[in-house]
Formats: structure tokens, sequence, C-alpha cells
């Protein structure tokens, strides 16, 4: 059987694929400018402020959920680097913020 050639990636995976990753990354750079991460819960209009050092874990977040993203489009040890990496930055800012949020040390502004 003959090697298929190699066909060329679609519009949305070569000009729109790169946007995910950048905006969660933007997201996260957000956060670390700003310092302070807002979230509006539904329609009740309730509004959840954290401060540093909160804040600067969910910059973490959503900062190495952008790398398990951009993991996505590479391949070999690149791939590996920035999943691996973003998923152990996802994971260790998931458990010490939910650590501080259940122990009632979170700082809320």
């Amino acid at each position: 059987m003959p090697d298929q050639p190699a066909e060329n990636p679609s519009f949305i995976s070569r000009c729109l694929g790169p946007l995910l990753p950048l905006g969660f990354a933007g997201v996260g750079v957000w956060i670390l400018m700003s310092g302070r991460y807002v979230y509006r819960p539904g329609r009740s209009g309730g509004v959840l402020v954290l401060l540093p050092p909160d804040s600067l874990f969910a910059a973490l977040f959503f900062i190495s959920l952008s790398c398990v993203i951009a993991a996505f489009g590479f391949s070999g040890p690149r791939e590996r680097w920035l999943f691996w990496g973003g998923l152990a930055g996802c994971v260790c800012a998931l458990l010490v913020e939910g650590t501080r949020q259940l122990l009632g040390l979170a700082v809320y502004g």
C-alpha cells in the first residue's frame, strides 16, 4: 500500500486552533496583572472576587490549561513536556486552591 500524501490542515485547525490556548493563556496573564479573579455564577447577581494569593493560583491554572491544550498541536518531546507540565500545573493549582477553599483560608474581595 503506497504512502498517502499528508492532507493540508483545515482552516479551523490551522488558523483558529491556536486561539483556544492563547485565550486561556491571556486570561491567566490578565489575572496575574490585575491581581483578582471575578466569577459571576449565573443570573443571581452574586459575584465572587478572589484576591491574591488565590487569584494567582487561578492564573496558574489557566496558563497550565493552555499548555495542556497546546500540547495537542505538537508532536514528539515537546508534546510530552507541554502536556505533563501543564497537567502538573493544573493539578497543583486545583489542589492548593481547593484546599484553601475547604479550610476557609481563601481571600475574597
